[in-house]
């Protein structure tokens, strides 16, 4: 039998979230271009090389990173793991979409939720695979090469930079401005170093939980249409 073609497609709705004056958001900050590859072949090959490279330096730049270590490092790895904390973030974006709520803005809104939306995204695959690889953390072992799938350790790839990168790409992804996207990125930057100034964390963890959470909210933020904010209700709906 051949199948020509799958598709799946997920709608949630959550009704009387909005006014019922309030009309669809028909303005994208940045229309997606469909035409390109989320990473094309060569971007695909230097981040593998990179990767691989770092995967097999992890020890020797622990022991850098520990080295390095200060009360300067310790105040600026502080401020990088709120932006990728669940607890501060999850609760940031709930306030930024009841803010786009009371002043009645849908792009605050449609931020918030894209945000949102990419932020669960990104985390699920994270999660996923932290429990299906079992990496140990740096303070569980001194062996970088240590996977036990299933075992219960949850070290690789790193949630706090995954979270982080998520919702930098899904917000820079509606602004105009480059600044925007410096301070953006350079804040989910602060939460990667931070997980691997505290010891949490090994430089390839932190790499590659920053490219899970960049792809996701690039994915989603080239499906438009995934996300409307209609009188009502908001509609959510994934197509694969």
């Amino acid at each position: 039998m051949r199948v020509r073609g799958l598709r799946l497609i997920i709608s949630l709705t959550v009704a009387h979230l909005l006014p019922a004056s309030s009309a669809v958001s028909q303005v994208p900050s940045r229309p997606p271009d469909l035409s390109r590859q989320l990473l094309s072949g060569r971007d695909a090959a230097a981040a593998g090389m990179i990767l691989v490279a770092v995967f097999m330096g992890d020890e020797g730049l622990r022991a850098q990173a520990q080295a390095y270590r200060g009360e300067e490092t310790k105040s600026i790895a502080q401020i990088g793991n709120a932006f990728g904390d669940p607890r501060f973030v999850l609760p940031a974006l709930s306030a930024t979409y009841l803010a786009g709520q009371l002043t009645g803005s849908r792009d605050i809104r449609r931020v918030a939720l894209r945000a949102g939306g990419a932020a669960i995204v990104a985390s699920g695959v994270t999660t996923a695979l932290k429990y299906a690889t079992g990496r140990s953390r740096p303070a569980q072992s001194d062996d970088s090469d240590l996977f036990r799938p299933f075992s219960g350790r949850n070290g690789f790839p790193s949630g706090h930079t995954t979270l982080a990168f998520a919702v930098a790409t899904a917000i820079a992804d509606e602004t105009q401005d480059p600044w925007s996207d410096i301070a953006l990125y350079g804040a989910a930057t602060l939460t990667a170093f931070a997980r691997v100034s505290n010891d949490r964390h090994w430089t390839s963890d932190v790499l590659v939980g920053a490219l899970i959470g960049h792809l996701s909210a690039r994915w989603l933020s080239r499906r438009q249409r995934w996300l409307t904010v209609r009188p009502g209700g908001v509609a959510a709906s994934f197509e694969f």
